[in-house]
């Protein structure tokens, strides 16, 4: 099978990057039983790779999903799909072939996300990392956090590709170099007028915790107090601990009772296709609802779309595409999430209640509060193709992709130290694109076939956002912001205490490219060429080159001889691809910021209604000179049919990213905490394997399996200085620190630098003695109760310099298992997901014992959420260390905390019965239809024993406040007529 199909014409033409893989119904996926189907050509590029990188929706549909990675997890091999939260409206993260660079920052997320395309509009996401510059406190996107590019109408989508080699860039260009995700959506329907329906609903149950009172936490601490506390620390023991005999802390820990409940789920899409040959078209609307089990969270999703054909005259060919959404999420009311938002800490002395009775009256003064997140967003596309004279074709493109970012909270003074909050986002983006291509196919004697391809196309994207936020209101009746900036009077608040933030981003995109394929027997190679300029980087810097070669080879054709090994196909691609930065602030040297705050309040951009600007000394300068980053792909592998019903597909793949920007330190005596420069280079490297197979069980059962498997291994290879890139700056610069993350030449960019933990010292006397010195940590005697730390140098001194680097955020292993029973008109599916070879920092257990720097702390560090009362982990094997020491011996960078966070999970069951056939359905004239019942989220089996590990932040510390993936039942009807 050719994995490359040339979508202008019906036969299969040369391959592009040769890709290889099956399609899906050699994995056993049965194609979607539609009428005949006008083929919408326009939807994918001329050349497009099908096969095991692609997921047929006709065993998918049902499952209700509402972000595209829920659908990649486990079925498509070399996607890892990360989750910070069990929320309804917080996306799950794809990550294809590893990571692109390391996750030092939120901002880095960014870089580290494939692209979106839905049919050929590469989508502009509605969150951006120039917003995050905006808080203290970046671990969560600012405004709404709904992921429109991420949000997929089920019923409107027929296909989905993940392009992981270097195939995305020479496609969709620069923006694409972490991979792309590519959605094709249901084509119009030849005939008379069908009616399609899909309406589901069902229930997703609570979870079953273990809830706790001032009992627990009281015998939690009192063992450390009596070993170790002297009078002062005695006469600070936490006040709400003090009098068992009040109810609010000792009463019923009943809080869950309020916090988690059973959610009604529900979805319907409705949609109507028909036409001739000369006009067609689809239409359809759908609603899907998906609340959440804790903390009345909930997402709302509405969307349209329509999708039209027309040939006025033979030979033109005019198609359009228009989508719009709209969401609405009622998002969690954590306290940290909103604390730091206001960027005001409140008095954490007495944590929430655990007594459903008094936990009541805060929520009911949240309710007093406002809170709305809304995004919308509208996708349209013009395709005009003209066929100009046998195998020549033009085609041009205009596509418009526009979404908004909306966020409006008030807080009421009564939670907030009598100090009311105000705050208004909204973000827009828009991206216009022209495309224009000539493609040519061209067969010659003797079975030589060329295929030729020239484009050009032309981008504008401009985002933006507006953010006004202000404390200490008039009243709780009073919810907006008004200030008059030419009077000295302020309407409804005070002047220097509000501030407004502004910004606006305008990029441009030019780019060539041309494809040449060559076919001749067993043979197939193309070359693609690829020049994109951007308006993101200054002069001289503007264009970079891709090229790209593929060629691939049949060993053995399908029906060549007999044995074992039915078919054969090998094939190899190499390139260099360039990679767009995610954010305009690298290009044109030194920017400015809003840091001119103060301590608690860095992010200042107005005073008194004045503008304020500063160097961005915090954040780091950025000087001129900013060059294009890149990757060095190699890719090899084979397609291979094995017997009767089997498919291997084994690809090895090597990805290297050069230049990549990285922050150096700089001397302080330039105020600056860093520069940006390039130089820092990533290795990913990597095996997938894909085996598909179809097993009859009788005459009547059959067994259709597919287990992917992807292991990926990442080294950080050079840093900039180490090999003298700069040429103003040469040296052996190994290690660096990255954000939150240590880097080291040689080592993995997903690891934990930790101080490894072996034991505690019981007595003073056991303190080593190194040159007539006791051991110290950064300088500070060890002493009884301390950690016993490995002195790995062997200098009689704990310091970074002992740190090992051990562990792995991202799981090296990861895959699934999918499986489809059929029985006569039954058919049963079974999905798992699973990881290996990942850890996670427990931060809930971590945090719990670290008390005596936390409690009461002002600062998100001295917060307790709700599900502090809730208990996670077995405390008991953890070592009892002086937690008043000044060696903090409960920090969380130490391998104390580190866990195997490996995990399988039972992802999704699916029982669907077909109605279709029977006499009384066949009356109604119905085509189909179809009953089936769903569940979600069965088990997970995992060795870490505080939560769901594969729930995880960009950190790979687990902190246990996150929502839990509740299990889900639905059932549901989906009919055609």
């Amino acid at each position: 099978m050719i994995s490359f199909v040339h979508l202008h014409r019906s036969k299969l033409l040369p391959v592009l990057f040769a890709a290889v893989c099956c399609t899906a119904e050699s994995r056993g996926q049965a194609p979607v039983a539609d009428s005949p189907a006008v083929r919408s050509l326009w939807k994918k590029p001329a050349h497009f790779p099908a096969g095991a990188d692609s997921l047929r929706f006709s065993t998918v549909r049902e499952l209700p999903y509402t972000y595209t990675g829920q659908l990649l997890d486990g079925r498509i091999a070399g996607v890892s799909v990360m989750r910070a939260s069990g929320e309804p409206g917080v996306a799950p993260m794809p990550v294809i072939r590893g990571l692109s660079m390391p996750l030092g920052q939120a901002a880095d997320q960014y870089a580290n996300r494939p692209l979106y395309v839905v049919n050929g509009i590469p989508l502009i996401r509605n969150d951006h990392p120039y917003a995050l510059a905006l808080k203290d406190h970046d671990f969560t996107d600012i405004g709404s956090g709904i992921d429109v590019a991420e949000l997929i109408d089920m019923e409107n989508v027929q296909e989905l590709h993940v392009l992981r080699g270097p195939e995305a860039v020479a496609m969709y260009g620069t923006r694409a170099a972490g991979g792309a995700i590519v959605i094709t959506t249901r084509n119009p329907e030849l005939g008379r007028y069908h009616l399609g329906l899909n309406v589901y609903g069902g229930v997703a149950a609570k979870p079953q915790v273990k809830t706790l009172n001032g009992f627990y936490q009281r015998d939690f601490l009192l063992p450390f107090y009596r070993q170790y506390a002297n009078t002062n620390q005695w006469a600070n023991f936490p006040v709400y601990l003090a009098d068992s005999t009040q109810n609010v802390y000792f009463g019923p820990a009943n809080w869950d009772d309020m916090y988690y409940k059973n959610a009604i789920q529900h979805g319907v899409g409705l949609n109507i296709t028909g036409g001739s040959q000369r006009a067609n078209f689809r239409f359809g609307v759908g609603e899907h609802t998906e609340n959440g089990v804790a903390d009345a969270t909930s997402l709302k999703k509405y969307n349209v779309f329509y999708d039209m054909n027309i040939i006025p005259v033979e030979g033109l060919n005019i198609h359009t595409y228009i989508q719009m959404f709209t969401a609405r999420r009622d998002r969690n009311r954590s306290l940290t999430e909103r604390l730091a938002e206001e960027e005001y800490i409140t008095d954490q002395q007495s944590p929430l209640s655990p007594n459903k009775a008094y936990l009541g009256r805060y929520y009911g003064l949240l309710n007093d509060g406002t809170e709305r997140n809304i995004a919308n967003s509208i996708q349209g596309m013009l395709d005009v193709g003209i066929r100009l004279y046998k195998g020549l074709e033009f085609h041009s493109q205009f596509s418009i992709d526009y979404n908004d970012n909306d966020r409006d909270l008030f807080v009421p003074a009564a939670l907030n130290d009598n100090n009311s909050f105000n705050s208004y986002f909204t973000g827009v983006s828009r991206r216009v694109r022209m495309n224009n291509y000539l493609t040519w196919d061209k067969a010659f004697r003797g079975g030589h076939q060329f295929s030729f391809q020239l484009g050009q196309s032309m981008e504008e994207d401009q985002m933006k956002y507006d953010y006004i936020r202000g404390w200490r209101g008039p009243s709780d009746f009073i919810k907006i912001i008004q200030v008059d900036p030419s009077d000295n009077e302020w309407v409804t608040h005070e002047k220097s205490l509000v501030y407004t933030f502004k910004d606006f981003m305008k990029q441009r995109t030019f780019s060539f490219y041309g494809n040449v394929g060559y076919t001749f027997d067993r043979l197939n190679v193309l070359l693609a060429l690829r020049n994109d300029g951007t308006s993101l980087f200054g002069n001289g810097y503007w264009w970079a080159f891709s090229p790209v070669v593929s060629a691939g080879y049949d060993v053995k054709r399908a029906g060549e001889g007999s044995g074992a090994v039915r078919s054969l196909k090998l094939h190899a691609k190499v390139g260099r691809t360039a990679v767009m930065p995610s954010a305009d602030y690298f290009g044109y040297g030194p920017y400015f910021t809003v840091d001119a705050g103060f301590a608690g309040a860095m992010k200042v951009s107005t005073y008194n209604s004045m503008a304020t600007l500063n160097m961005p000394f915090t954040r780091g300068y950025t000087g001129g000179g900013i060059r294009w980053p890149y990757n060095d792909h190699l890719d090899i592998g084979m397609q291979m049919g094995l017997f009767r019903n089997w498919n291997l597909e084994l690809n090895l793949y090597t990805r290297t990213g050069r230049n990549l920007l990285a922050q150096v330190p700089v001397d302080a005596a330039y105020g600056f905490s860093s520069k940006t420069i390039n130089g820092m280079d990533v290795n990913n490297k990597g095996i997938e394997l894909q085996l598909q197979g179809k097993l009859p069980l009788s005459s009547s059962l059959t067994w259709t399996t597919s287990l992917a498997l992807a292991y990926n291994t990442n080294k950080v290879l050079e840093l900039p200085y180490n090999s003298g890139k700069d040429l103003s700056h040469t040296g052996g610069r190994t290690s660096i620190e990255y954000g939150i993350r240590h880097l080291e030449t040689g080592r993995p960019m997903d690891q934990y630098w930790l101080l490894q933990n072996e034991g505690i010292y019981r007595t003073d006397d056991e303190v080593p003695t190194v040159n007539g010195k006791k051991m110290t940590y950064n300088g500070i005697a060890l002493k009884a109760g301390d950690p016993r730390w490995k002195d790995v140098n062997g200098d009689g001194a704990i310091t970074d310099a002992d740190r090992v680097m051990e562990g792995h955020t991202i799981a090296p292993l990861r895959g699934g298992w999918n499986n489809t029973f059929q029985y006569r008109k039954w058919t049963m599916d079974l999905s798992f997901s699973f990881a290996a070879g990942n850890h996670l920092l427990n931060g809930d257990a971590a945090n719990r014992f670290n008390f005596a720097n936390r409690e009461g702390a002002s600062s998100l560090d001295g917060v307790k959420e709700i599900t502090f009362w809730q208990l996670n982990n077995n405390l008991d094997k953890y070592p009892r260390y002086n937690p008043w020491s000044l060696v903090n011996p409960y920090q969380t960078n130490q391998d104390l905390w580190l866990e195997k966070a490996s995990w399988l999970k039972l992802q999704a069951f699916t029982l669907r019965h077909e109605l279709a056939g029977y006499g009384f359905v066949k009356k109604t004239g119905l085509r189909k239809l179809q009953v089936y019942a769903t569940a979600m989220n069965l088990f997970t089996l995992t060795p870490y024993k505080g939560g769901d590990p594969s729930l995880m932040s960009f950190t790979g510390i687990h902190y246990g406040v996150s929502q839990p993936l509740p299990r889900t039942f639905t059932i549901g009807i989906n009919a055609d007529l």
